[in-house]
């Protein structure tokens, strides 16, 4: 007589060949997952990796720029092409952003004094507003302030001249 109702033993071997199957199938999915997962991991890790390359790249840039500045700068002050106020103003922000401990120095700190000196006065579009008296009485103190530390600021363009930077740090 024909049997309607399988066997136990039958539904456990039966159950046995597709579970074999399942789950060599979900094994291989999570396989390629995985798999697709690093791959993306790695490419946004290149790029990312190409992106600091990049910045690092263009920071050195721009110090070595400023640095070049900071010469082309105290080159013209030395050969009094500029002057002494213009410069150190220059100069101190210039130096600020490659070595800022150097106007802590003795030699150097007279750029930073010039620079609190001098940072009221207006300039630019504000001077040009200017009427000639408050123009006269503001050249009168730059001046006397480039007069009174005109050795100290001599020297210490000369010693920029000859100032080994300490030179970019990378990031990493």
């Amino acid at each position: 007589m024909l049997q309607l109702t399988p066997n136990l033993k039958d539904i456990k071997t039966m159950s046995t060949h597709y579970m074999i199957p399942i789950l060599t199938i979900f094994c291989l999915a999570m396989l390629v997952l995985v798999s697709w997962l690093y791959m993306r991991q790695k490419k946004a890790r290149n790029v990312n990796e190409a992106r600091i390359l990049a910045l690092q790249e263009m920071l050195q840039k721009q110090y070595q720029h400023r640095v070049e500045s900071i010469a082309v700068i105290a080159s013209a002050m030395k050969d009094k092409q500029c002057e002494y106020t213009e410069g150190c103003i220059r100069l101190k922000q210039l130096v600020e952003q490659v070595e800022p401990d150097l106007l802590t120095q003795d030699e150097f700190s007279v750029i930073a004094l010039v620079f609190s000196a001098t940072e009221h006065m207006p300039i630019n579009e504000q001077w040009q507003q200017l009427d000639k008296k408050a123009k006269s009485k503001f050249t009168k103190q730059r001046f006397a302030l480039e007069a009174e530390h005109k050795d100290a600021i001599h020297k210490a363009v000369v010693a920029l001249q000859s100032h080994q930077f300490a030179g970019y740090q990378n990031l990493a």
